[in-house]
């Protein structure tokens, strides 16, 4: 029987703009979408084009058989290696959040949505933001497709403005998936911004006091984004 991840995709399409952000910034510190790549689960370090980033290990699917087994447990690996160790936390948000692939040891990805990126990369746009990630990064092996995400600060230290997040806001719309405002709820929350909920508009204000009007048509569609005078 095909498996049910009805919750997971609506949490996958409401995580987009986040997803956008955090494959922007790592493709601008890397600087190409192949980089080369090097593994180190013991150390918990990520070698891309010569930058050495922390990062956990998710997981990955099995391409013969389009199912995913997570890092942890997988017998081939060793579960207290500092890469593998912090994707701890998700297993506990997959049980409050009743997402229940952060909980199983190994399920298929059939109708997980592709986000274009691979259904595994949906599961990992979730995962990222629960651990304080900033990116993913996805890799082969034999048989195989690795799943990471990139926890370094350089990645996460950088803060939104009302000038650069409706860039990132912009792109998760462009995929069309619906529920713009969602979209923009969940980017702010995650960034702890301030939020003034209005009837067709939403408010964010960021850590440096700039602020971002967002504005919906009756039926939810995205109107209008523009930077208005902060708060005295």
């Amino acid at each position: 029987m095909r498996p049910d991840h009805s919750q997971l995709n609506d949490w996958a399409m409401v995580h987009t703009a986040l997803l956008v952000e955090g494959q922007s910034r790592l493709g601008e510190l890397v600087g190409t979408t192949s980089p080369s790549w090097e593994m180190d689960l013991a150390t918990g370090l990520l070698t891309l084009e010569g930058h050495r980033l922390q990062f956990a290990l998710l997981g990955g699917v099995d391409e013969a058989e389009n199912t995913w087994r997570w890092a942890w447990a997988d017998p081939e690996l060793d579960p207290s290696a500092i890469a593998i160790g912090r994707t701890a936390p998700l297993r506990r948000f997959g049980q409050e959040s009743g997402l229940w692939e952060f909980t199983e040891e190994t399920f298929s990805v059939e109708g997980i949505v592709d986000l274009g990126m691979t259904p595994g990369a949906s599961l990992a746009s979730v995962a990222s933001p629960q651990i304080m990630g900033g990116a993913i990064f996805t890799g082969l092996t034999p048989g195989r497709r690795f799943y990471a995400v990139v926890t370094d600060p350089r990645l996460t230290l950088e803060a939104p403005s009302a000038f650069t997040a409706p860039q990132f806001i912009s792109g998760a719309l462009a995929y069309g998936l619906g529920r713009p405002r969602d979209i923009v709820l969940v980017y702010a929350l995650a960034h702890q911004l301030g939020i003034e909920r209005l009837d067709q508009a939403l408010v964010l204000t960021f850590g440096d006091g700039t602020r971002l009007e967002v504005g919906f048509d009756p039926d939810g569609r995205l109107q209008a984004m523009r930077e208005i005078p902060s708060q005295g």
